[in-house]
């Protein structure tokens, strides 16, 4: 990838490719930190960025967890996993190959309303809550023609349009795990 290549990426996501956050690790990649993974997800982001000029505020990482904002957050978090399967993308490469890969998601909490789906809904594909607009998630986002993803920059912003849709979501599921209190009661009942 090319040098503005992976910095459009970065902001796009939030971190750089080894998992470094923005927000830390503003300027380059930092590898060392992207495998910390007690101080890769260390920080917020009132202290250091509240205007988005390291992460942009709609960056794909700041709507999932939007951390310190001025939103309650701990009404909405949930637990996160992502497995990645097949092989990445060749270096250089930008037309698909056919090769079947992706992330497998994996969202856990104790609402799904209140929880994930508000985080799909209102974090994610609606630019409101951190005045973007009609803007969405540049990774996660339903996409139409007139989709862009904003850049704060100094002393211009700069607008990227046309982002092409970079998730196809090939299934879903919602699972009932009951607390161990739960199980408890109905192991009672057999």
């Amino acid at each position: 990838m090319r040098p503005d290549e992976e910095r459009v990426a970065a902001k796009m996501v939030g971190r750089w490719r080894s998992g470094a956050p923005l927000v830390l690790a503003p300027d380059a990649d930092d590898p060392a930190l992207g495998v910390d993974l007690a101080r890769n997800n260390d920080f917020a982001y009132g202290p250091t960025d509240a205007f988005g000029l390291r992460c942009p505020r709609g960056a794909h990482i700041r709507r999932a967890n939007p951390r310190d904002s001025l939103v309650n957050v701990r009404r909405h978090r949930i637990l996160r996993s992502g497995s990645a399967y097949g092989p990445p993308m060749p270096p250089g490469t930008s037309v698909e190959d056919g090769m079947e890969r992706g992330v497998m998601f994996l969202a856990t909490g104790a609402s799904i309303g209140r929880q994930f789906e508000f985080v799909h809904d209102q974090w994610m594909n609606d630019g409101g809550f951190v005045a973007l607009g009609r803007e969405t998630d540049p990774i996660t986002g339903a996409h139409g023609a007139e989709a862009t993803f904003t850049i704060p920059m100094r002393p211009v912003r700069r607008k990227l349009s046309g982002l092409p849709r970079f998730v196809t979501v090939r299934g879903g599921e919602y699972f009932f795990v009951p607390s161990l209190s739960g199980v408890a009661f109905l192991g009672e009942l057999a």
